[in-house]
Formats: C-alpha cells, sequence, structure tokens
C-alpha cells in the first residue's frame, strides 16, 4: 500500500480536471495524491496496477500501492475516503457495477477536451494552483509504502 492513494486523470479532459479540482477543495485530509495520466508519475501508477496503458485516457484510475480501481469504483473509492455528506455517495457500490460502469461510459463519451500545457499536471483553477501543486504525486510515492 502508499501512504496516500493516488488519482491517476486525464490532464486534457475538463471534466476529470473538474472532478480532480472538486477532489482538492473536499479532500480537506489530503488523503488523496494526484497525477496526470500523459506524465511519468501518471504511466508508472498505470504501468504498477498492471492496467492497459492507454487506460489513462479513457477514465480515472485509483491506485493504493495493491488495487487499482477504475471508472465507477474509482469514483465510490474517493467518496468512501472523504468526509460526510460526499462519502455518502459510496453508497452507489448497490447498483451493479455494469450499470454504473455504463453511466460513466456514457458521460465519458461526451466529455469535453481542453488544452493542457502540461497534460502530466492537469489544469487546475486559479484559486486551487497553490493547493493542486502540493497534491501531485512524485515518483517515489508510487512504489511508497503506506503508514
Amino acid at each position: 500500500m502508499v501512504a496516500h492513494p493516488i488519482v491517476v486523470f486525464d490532464g486534457e479532459c475538463a471534466l476529470c480536471n473538474g472532478f480532480v479540482a472538486w477532489l482538492v477543495r473536499h479532500d480537506r485530509a489530503a488523503v488523496f495524491l494526484i497525477a496526470g495520466s500523459d506524465g511519468d508519475v501518471g504511466r508508472a501508477v498505470i504501468a504498477a496496477s498492471g492496467l492497459p496503458s492507454a487506460i489513462g485516457a479513457t477514465t480515472i484510475v485509483v491506485w493504493d500501492g495493491k488495487n487499482a480501481r477504475v471508472k465507477s469504483d474509482a469514483i465510490s473509492h474517493v467518496a468512501s475516503r472523504l468526509p460526510w455528506p460526499w462519502r455518502a455517495a459510496s453508497g452507489m457500490r448497490v447498483v451493479p457495477r455494469w450499470i454504473r460502469d455504463g453511466v460513466y461510459d456514457q458521460v465519458a463519451k461526451r466529455r469535453p477536451r481542453m488544452h493542457a500545457d502540461d497534460p502530466a499536471c492537469g489544469v487546475p483553477p486559479p484559486e486551487l494552483v497553490r493547493e493542486w501543486k502540493t497534491r501531485l504525486a512524485t515518483p517515489e510515492d508510487v512504489n511508497q509504502p503506506g503508514s
């Protein structure tokens, strides 16, 4: 297990960037680190997880050093580690995965693309730049044992 689960996202996806901005705002305990899928850290997480290398362009991945969660399982896992009321969203797990992931896939098909100067880091809103940068995972975070 890693000290902090790492959320790997597509840094050129406006929806993914919006989710990560939401996460940075609501993860006050700084449980999660973040990494763009086009960067060295994002690619290292995907390789360590055993997932196909192209997955980072199509879904959010949450890696805890042992398990990789994708699509709706990733979203549910993030919600489960946040404070109330956001933790309640983890209750989506009662819905069969094929339904949850079907909804995820339909939303993902329509996600807006955006230009990112550095897709490895994503595009933080101006008011979150400082906090966003403190949450960027490093190569050491990928293989570091948890506390």
